[in-house]
């Protein structure tokens, strides 16, 4: 599955960036993030996600690794973990580019994923259009979250 968006917020670059790096408002931004920790800064977090998928219910203890940061503008990261009860493995990156707008920034996130396990057999259309309504209320929830 792979998703990409742009999302404008009426905030300067530095600003945005700085909330990118705001753990526990970043959690507030993530559908299904019930949990979150820095291990190294800026480099190594768990978090805990938790979502539902069609019929199937799962929580993911995940490790995300942040590579490629070029400060304030872009970031990439990697993200995996397996729910133990419904042995899903759960594996995703994603990229976030920041631009300067005259009305402040504009962010687009390229994301893509991979689900194996008893999620990845409810098919290709389901898991698409649930990645896109979790990056569409991750892009709501960051645009509220900035603009105060």
């Amino acid at each position: 599955m792979r998703v990409e968006r742009e999302l404008d917020v009426a905030v300067p670059p530095e600003r945005l960036w700085d909330t990118l790096w705001d753990v526990p408002r970043m959690v507030t931004c993530l559908p299904g993030c019930t949990e979150a920790r820095e291990v190294e800064p800026h480099r190594r977090y768990e978090a805990r996600m938790t979502q539902k998928v069609g019929p199937i219910s799962l929580s993911v203890p995940m490790q995300v690794t942040i590579s490629n940061v070029v400060a304030p503008t872009s970031l990439s990261l990697e993200a995996k973990g397996r729910d133990g009860v419904l042995g899903a493995a759960v594996s995703m990156s994603v990229n976030l580019a920041v631009t300067p707008r005259a009305a402040g920034s504009r962010v687009r996130i390229e994301a893509e994923g991979k689900i194996l396990g008893k999620l990845g057999a409810l098919g290709h259309g389901v898991i698409q259009r649930k990645a896109e309504e979790l990056i569409d209320e991750f892009g709501v929830r960051l645009r509220r979250t900035v603009e105060g």
